[in-house]
Formats: structure tokens, C-alpha cells, sequence
């Protein structure tokens, strides 16, 4: 997935990485000067990961999680053999809080997946953060806004 603007977050398989952000006119556009300076001078394709500012390594467990985030913040809700075929393993063994959503109705479960119901899509700004793992929650607290 590419994110596209200022900030956006993009992923591979195993690397979440982003551009610097800011939230105040004067940082966007230092960030955008910075940026279109950088592009003027890309001379080739190889050198396009020099935008990258922040980012980390995800391990197995976190591209379980990301999976998960990606799958179930989607109307279609997260599909449990397309993980099982990706994993190998059991979507709702290898992350148990998912059960708490079911439990509290902000989810539904069959056979097949696990999708938010009307009540769980309106908190779905809450319910992504809700599955960040420790790692990912202490990488957050680090980042120092501009």
C-alpha cells in the first residue's frame, strides 16, 4: 500500500514507513520545500526510499497485526482463510483481543470473518489503534511532532 501526500503512511510486506509530518502551515511547507528539492534532484528510481523519514522493520507478529488492522477497518471485514493462507495459523488464537470487539458488539463473527458492525465501523478510528501492539505503541511515543 502507498500512502500519498505529507505524512502518509505506506507498507510492503515487511516495512511500514512514512514522511515527516506536520500539523502548522509553516511545517508543511517547510516539509513540501524539502520534498520538491529532493525530487529535483531523484535521478533514478533506486533512490526514491531517500523520502523516507521514519519507518520500521515489521516482524512476523506485526504484519499478523497490520493484516488484521487493514482487513478488519474494511467493510468486508477480515477474512479468515485469506489469513490462515498467509499465516499458516488462526486469526482469532494469534490476536484474542478480537473476541473483545465481538463481546462489547462493535464486531460480528461467522465461520468465514470478522466484521465491525455499524456501531464498531463509527469507532473504527479507536478500533485500529486498540490492536497496535506494545512495539508499535512505544515507536509512537518517540516520535516527536514538528
Amino acid at each position: 500500500m502507498v500512502g500519498l501526500g505529507c505524512g502518509a503512511r505506506s507498507y510492503t510486506r515487511a516495512l511500514h514507513y512514512s514522511g515527516e509530518y506536520a500539523v502548522g502551515a509553516t511545517g508543511v511547507r517547510e516539509i513540501l520545500a524539502a520534498y520538491f528539492a529532493k525530487a529535483a534532484n531523484l535521478v533514478n528510481t533506486d533512490d526514491a526510499f531517500d523520502f523516507v523519514d521514519y519507518g520500521f522493520m515489521l516482524d512476523d507478529a506485526e504484519q499478523r497485526r497490520r493484516f488484521v488492522i487493514q482487513s478488519l477497518l474494511q467493510v468486508e471485514g477480515l477474512d479468515f482463510a485469506a489469513y490462515r493462507a498467509r499465516f499458516g495459523s488462526e486469526a482469532m488464537d494469534d490476536l484474542p483481543e478480537l473476541a473483545g470487539f465481538e463481546d462489547r458488539g462493535l464486531a460480528m463473527c461467522d465461520d468465514a470473518r470478522l466484521r465491525l458492525t455499524e456501531a464498531g465501523l463509527e469507532m473504527s478510528d479507536v478500533i485500529g489503534p486498540a490492536l497496535y501492539s506494545a512495539w508499535v505503541r512505544k515507536l509512537m511515543k518517540s516520535y516527536q511532532l514538528r
